[in-house]
């Protein structure tokens, strides 16, 4: 009977004992399986956060490097502009010397009054010029009316404005007016090189800046 005994009880042991070592494989076979599935999603996370960083910072390296080609395309075009308005400084100044060459001058104001008076058609028209260009407009007028007459078979009435001057500072030409005023031609030298500048600006680009994108 002990005899028995002792073999169920040895029998009972071997049975918990490999029941145990079933649970311990078990628990260790879970447990490394949670171990791996904390280290891949660790691995995840900083691989995830590495690559936002990365991303960060190439999107940071774009933004400065869009800052400084704007900020030196800005430094350009103002250093363009300060160029471009040099010239027209320059221009500005050479025509204060046109009217010194009286003939030259003549034959201009001559052509600036017809080309305005053509330009508006109208049967009277005033003309404001400087105070110091009243006596040739004056003299040219009946050749100006002539040649109008002859180019449109209409008659013109030019008169000066003897109320109202340009600025002596001006460099010549003329401000023509018809309609009573309401419309009104501006001829003046000043504005006619604005005009040119304006029409010609590609070409001064072209000629200043032959080595600038």
């Amino acid at each position: 009977v002990n005899q028995q005994i002792e073999q169920m009880v040895a029998f009972i042991n071997q049975e918990a004992l490999e029941k145990q070592n079933e649970i311990n494989v078990k628990a260790e076979e879970e447990f490394n399986i949670r171990k791996l599935t904390a280290v891949e999603a660790a691995r995840s996370k900083i691989s995830a956060e590495f690559e936002k960083k990365k991303k960060q910072i190439a999107i940071n390296q774009k933004i400065e490097r869009s800052t400084e080609l704007n900020a030196a395309r800005l430094r350009t075009l103002k250093a363009m502009d300060a160029e471009l308005q040099s010239v027209l400084k320059d221009a500005t100044a050479s025509l204060a010397k046109v009217s010194q060459n009286e003939s030259a001058y003549k034959d201009l104001m001559y052509k600036t009054l017809l080309q305005a008076c053509l330009t508006l058609r109208d049967p009277i028209v005033v003309v404001k010029v400087r105070l110091a260009d009243a006596p040739l407009v004056k003299e040219l007028v009946p050749a100006v009316t002539a040649e109008y007459k002859k180019v449109t078979s209409q008659d013109v009435k030019l008169s000066i404005d003897g109320s109202a001057f340009l600025d002596e500072k001006s460099a010549g030409g003329a401000v023509l007016y018809s309609n009573e005023g309401r419309i009104f031609l501006d001829n003046t030298f000043e504005s006619r090189l604005a005009i040119a500048y304006e029409q010609n600006m590609p070409v001064i680009r072209s000629m200043l800046f032959q080595n600038v994108v």
